[in-house]
């Protein structure tokens, strides 16, 4: 690669993803412009971040997509990468308006959108061999009511996809008699809506799935992580168990374990991703139900704790950006040997300072016990030494200070909101 590298241009800088690329790249020597609507997100205050600019909410896609427009003609070339749902699919539609001052590196919408909706990734993961949980796909209040007869037991009323979702929420679960999932389902369609460009386009997938629920969906959620190239020919994956999320039932992962990687499943993934004809970066999901092991999701992009992966010997954000550059030699170079680990031995990933946070609050309202809460803190005590965080960074503090300031401001903005979620998880 040239040393006078292309920019990367990286949205979403509340995400976590997006800080560990900014990071990943920035010490590659990437000159990184990070975007978003906000002046206070973390990302844009990382030290190896060369420009923060403010534009449009993504969920705006046409407002979004002619600000980029904009860039594009009037800057540098620049690696663009997708760093959530609404920018993968904002970029995937428009990516004829973006030319070629952009450089795109994911799968065109006929692929990507297989990936985004569950219903169609549900499909194809049974075609390939994948075990899923069983799946109703209703497009009619008819077919809410009928799945609903058919399934009995506790379900998960759960958006097909996330792209231009009100709420972005990750869904709720229902339980008892038929009218009773009925009346949660009408009820998750009404507070969360699709914005036009999604629904226009896939009508289909603004009808939420109900799938059956699993309690080991709780603590029993095992992933592998990895990347593809467009050949097929470079495929590497690391595996992790989550071990807590926040809510406790359905939710963002707080804390990650290195596990080994299943090597039965991560051909099945090989197979998926070759059947959908999806490059690039991705993180799989899977509940571990006895000896079964169930597909929930993929995120074809960045994802929460890739940082994890990185401090593991598996450069995502660097293989994503020589890919989209076509510089084959490069991915060849920076693929991990099967046994490679990070330098640091990192073991376990942890957002602590949500940790910390979801432990007092439960405490404070009476949904943790002493020994649990002195079960997590012991967790990351004894794991220090061989933890990657979530935001703390000694090398790059101020990201970690403005997430800390952000979240304080919410809860403080906020107070009986924050609690009552936390009363309401289990």
């Amino acid at each position: 690669m040239s040393p006078a590298r292309t920019p990367v241009l990286l949205a979403d800088a509340g995400y976590y993803g997006t800080l560990a690329a900014a990071r990943t790249l920035g010490r590659y020597g990437v000159p990184v412009t990070v975007i978003d609507p906000s002046r206070s997100a973390p990302a844009l205050w990382s030290r190896h971040v060369s420009r923060r600019l403010r534009c449009p909410p993504f969920g705006d896609l046409e407002r979004f997509v002619r600000w980029l427009v904009r860039f594009s003609e009037s800057n540098p070339k620049h690696v663009v990468l997708a760093t959530s749902d609404d920018v993968s699919f904002a970029l995937a539609v428009h990516r004829d308006s973006l030319g070629d001052r952009m450089v795109v590196g994911q799968p065109e919408l006929a692929s990507l959108i297989r990936i985004l909706d569950k219903g169609r990734l549900i499909e194809d993961a049974r075609a390939v061999g994948l075990d899923v949980p069983d799946t109703w796909l209703p497009q009619s209040d008819e077919d809410v009511r009928r799945s609903a007869r058919e399934a009995g037991g506790a379900l998960v009323v759960k958006p097909r996809t996330q792209v231009l979702l009100s709420t972005h929420g990750k869904g709720a679960i229902v339980d008892g008699a038929a009218s009773e999932v009925f009346a949660g389902y009408t009820r998750f369609c009404r507070l969360n809506r699709y914005g036009a460009a999604l629904s226009s386009r896939f009508p289909e997938a603004t009808w939420p799935m109900l799938q059956r629920y699993y309690p080991k969906a709780m603590d029993g959620i095992y992933s592998l992580a990895g990347f593809r190239d467009r050949s097929g020919e470079h495929f590497a994956v690391l595996g992790a168990n989550k071990v807590l999320q926040r809510p406790r039932r359905l939710g963002i992962g707080l804390c990650f374990e290195e596990a080994p990687v299943d090597a039965a499943l991560a051909e099945g993934v090989r197979r998926l991703c070759e059947r959908v004809g999806y490059f690039g970066i991705f993180e799989v999901e899977f509940i571990r139900e006895g000896d079964r092991s169930l597909l929930i999701d993929m995120n074809g992009r960045l994802y929460n704790q890739i940082a994890f992966d990185v401090a593991r010997g598996l450069p995502l954000p660097q293989l994503a950006y020589a890919a989209a550059l076509d510089d084959h030699d490069e991915v060849a170079r920076l693929l991990p040997s099967e046994d490679r680990r990070g330098e640091e031995g990192a073991r376990v990933f942890c957002n602590r300072f949500g940790l910390e946070v979801l432990v007092g609050a439960k405490r404070l309202t009476g949904r943790m016990s002493r020994d649990e809460a002195a079960r997590w803190r012991a967790w990351c005590d004894e794991r220090d030494g061989g933890m990657v965080d979530a935001v703390a960074d000694r090398d790059d503090p101020r990201p970690f200070a403005f997430e800390v300031a952000a979240q304080v401001y919410g809860y403080l903005r906020h107070p009986l909101s924050f609690v009552r979620t936390i009363a309401l998880d289990g």
